[in-house]
């Protein structure tokens, strides 16, 4: 369980990373900054290539050391049909319980690699069509100053 834990926030961490880098190439795109790129693009390609390999090694990996999902899961339904009259009825429920979360942590893991997937393919796509426009697209709304008397907020909230 703890295991699953730290692996949800690392990929929480590292998705959030991976967007700002994202984020911060198309603002530089959008900026006409276009050569200043590399700073932000080269750490996002590292960290997609370091965690896309990672994701695969813990997916599919053969290795016990690993303790790839699918490979654990298929080891413990293994046991449970060989186990049989041996085991108890805890350890049976105990086995598939593990069997269970290994499914649930290679489901979310590949949501999670869609979801990084998917905001690199909607950057890419906001930073080509921001570099076909010859003007800056980084100002979306236009500047409203604040007027003299400030800003009268409502107490009905």
């Amino acid at each position: 369980m703890l295991a699953a834990v730290a692996l949800v926030l690392a990929t929480v961490v590292l998705i959030k990373m991976k967007r700002a880098l994202v984020l911060a190439t198309v603002v530089l795109i959008k900026m006409k900054r276009a050569k200043y790129i590399w700073v932000t693009v080269v750490p996002a390609i590292w960290l997609l290539i370091c965690t896309t390999y990672a994701l695969g090694l813990k997916l599919f990996s053969d290795n016990p050391q690993l303790e790839g999902f699918l490979f654990l899961a298929k080891e413990y339904k293994r046991k449970i049909a060989e186990g049989g009259a041996e085991l108890t009825a805890q350890q049976i429920a105990n086995m598939n319980h593990i069997v269970v979360n290994n499914y649930t942590n290679a489901g979310l893991s590949i949501l999670f690699l869609l979801v990084v997937y998917s905001i690199i393919f909607f950057g890419i796509k906001t930073a080509m069509a921001a570099h076909k426009n010859p003007k800056r697209t980084d100002q979306e709304t236009p500047y409203v100053p604040v007027p003299e008397g400030g800003v009268k907020v409502s107490s009905h909230h």
